[in-house]
């Protein structure tokens, strides 16, 4: 199950345990001989099945709000592209159209950067061991503190040292991932600014009536491109917790 994501790992593991309860009671039923019995493993059945679906159905408030915030990247970034797209076609001059079909390649290589970088941090920011780990080492770092604090062997007191420099190890890890995870969203929102601001000046004819406006529009999305394919790299090479 290495390749199949954490929420449908969980998925097959209730599944089988369904499955279980329901083969269970259909024997407790047959070797009791008793008729009185055979509406329990439709209970069972109809029960666990709602159960299932529940759980299936259930998204935590914190991952809906993530989940929404990025899908809400990914539209105002096709609706740019869909508009500056259209409004290249349109405004392109027989002298401007090699540059606006530059400009244009470059705007699919933007747009699929910010998707892949959108998809990246939806994977980090669902990834249920780092969300567990986010709340779980703090309190752990407190507690081992405080039982230092208590202890008296010398013994113990080296192995709760080593455990708690472990732990704030990780704590620092997590942190670097958080501020990295910040950093990539807070590209993002910049780009998008950027993109309504090309889309408004191609509309107006600012940047398509010279080559020179062109080349620098041209300029500012490759420098906008690599923004981003630095974050996107911060990201890839995040191994908390996944892959």
């Amino acid at each position: 199950m290495e390749d199949v994501s954490p929420r449908w790992r969980k998925l097959l593991i209730n599944l089988g345990w369904y499955l279980l309860l329901v083969a269970i009671s259909m024997v407790l039923v047959y070797f009791s001989h008793s008729p009185r019995f055979g509406w329990l493993p439709w209970l069972v059945a109809l029960g666990g099945g709602l159960w299932l679906i529940w759980l299936q159905l259930k998204v935590k408030p914190e991952l809906a709000d993530d989940h929404a915030r990025l899908e809400g990247y990914l539209q105002q970034t096709r609706a740019y592209k869909m508009q500056l797209d259209q409004a290249i076609k349109s405004a392109a001059q027989p002298g401007q159209r090699p540059h606006l079909q530059q400009l244009a390649g470059q705007l699919d290589t933007w747009t699929d950067t910010i998707q892949d970088l959108v998809e990246r941090i939806g994977k980090l920011s669902q990834d249920e061991i780092i969300r567990r780990d986010i709340k779980a080492v703090p309190a752990a770092i407190a507690d081992l503190e405080a039982r230092l604090g208590r202890e008296t062997d010398p013994l113990i007191r080296t192995q709760l040292e080593r455990t708690l420099a472990n732990r704030r190890k990780q704590l620092a890890s997590l942190d670097q991932l958080q501020n990295t995870v910040k950093r990539a969203e807070i590209q993002i929102e910049s780009t998008l600014s950027l993109l309504g601001t090309i889309y408004s000046q191609i509309l107006t004819g600012q940047s398509t009536s010279h080559v020179a406006d062109t080349s620098r529009l041209s300029a500012d999305v490759d420098e906008e491109v690599r923004l981003l394919q630095d974050q996107l790299e911060a990201l890839r090479e995040v191994k908390l917790g996944e892959e």
